[in-house]
Order: C-alpha cells, then structure tokens, then sequence
C-alpha cells in the first residue's frame, strides 16, 4: 500500500492547505502520474498525482484542511 500525501507548501510549511476536489472516485483504478485531486496551498491551486498504480481510497473529503505531508488517501 502506498500513501498518497498532502504536497509541501512552497513558502509557510506550517500553513495548512485545502483538498480542493478529487479528480479519481473512491475505489478507482489509478496509474502511477495520473492527476487525482487538486489541493490550494499558499494561494495557488496544484495537482496531485498518483505516486503508484493501483485502487484509490480517499482518506480526506474535499474542503478539508490538510497540514503538509498529510495521507489524504491511499493506494492498494
């Protein structure tokens, strides 16, 4: 299983960023690099992307707040 982690903050590492839409559903197949949910740190919205291929489970909703480095999903 891999963890799929909330991205770093490019100035404030101590500012927490918000999931601001998953892009892949719950339970999806998903391949390594592919776009699965756009978070907002620092003001500027950015891409996360599949770090493996595999089944996606959502650990976080969107609108939540996320401290950096923080699971915001899974993939088995």
């Amino acid at each position: 299983m891999t963890d799929l982690h909330f991205p770093w903050p490019r100035q404030d590492p101590h500012e927490p960023g918000v999931l601001a839409r998953w892009l892949a559903a719950d339970g999806a197949p998903v391949r390594s690099g592919t776009a699965v949910a756009e978070v907002v740190t620092d003001g500027v919205r950015r891409t996360v992307r599949a770090s493996a291929s595999g089944t996606l489970w959502r650990q976080g909703a969107a609108g939540e707040h996320f401290a950096a480095g923080a699971v915001i999903g899974l993939i088995e």
